[in-house]
């Protein structure tokens, strides 16, 4: 059976859905010892559905959310105007379910997010960051045709993460 998904502009409505999605995903990913009070704090504070509703009023992000059937599968945000080393267009989240992992829908969000950086500025050309010590997001990326260009650290409750910048010239 062929999975579909569809790529959408997220609305306000899809903003506690968004919010559940970017915790789970973000828990699973850099909670590997387990969740303390730093991380508990940094989920509750950031993954809230009010702050995807002021996201969506940013005229500089593109949100866009990958459904499957009346599922939340994944979503991208994008920062157009963002740059680093002359590459105007930052990912500054992709998150794709596990559940729904190896079935096109990171490559989907991605590819529509910057055919509307296309159609916006007139340039594809991305870069973002990404924890250094994950390994399947990071080749993920190099798939997607993108090189690591430096590091910069993630400080969370005064301890330094290091995180890989990756850029794409197209």
């Amino acid at each position: 059976m062929k999975t579909t998904h569809l790529i959408r502009a997220a609305t306000l409505e899809d903003a506690p859905r968004l919010a559940v999605l970017g915790a789970h995903v973000w828990v699973h990913t850099y909670a590997a010892v387990g969740v303390s009070d730093v991380i508990a704090d940094y989920v509750l504070a950031s993954f809230t559905p009010s702050t995807f509703r002021a996201l969506m009023g940013e005229a500089s992000i593109v949100l866009l959310i990958a459904e499957e059937g009346t599922s939340l599968a994944g979503y991208i945000i994008m920062r157009l105007g963002s740059s680093h080393a002359d590459v105007p267009n930052e990912i500054q989240t992709l998150y794709v379910l596990d559940a729904f992992a190896r079935r096109g829908i990171g490559s989907a969000l991605m590819n529509h997010a910057r055919d509307i950086a296309m159609a916006r500025t007139g340039n594809r050309s991305i870069w973002l960051s990404v924890n250094s010590q994950n390994g399947k997001a990071i080749s993920f990326y190099r798939s997607h045709g993108m090189a690591q260009d430096g590091t910069v650290h993630f400080e969370l409750g005064g301890t330094k993460h290091e995180n890989k910048i990756m850029i794409s010239r197209d």
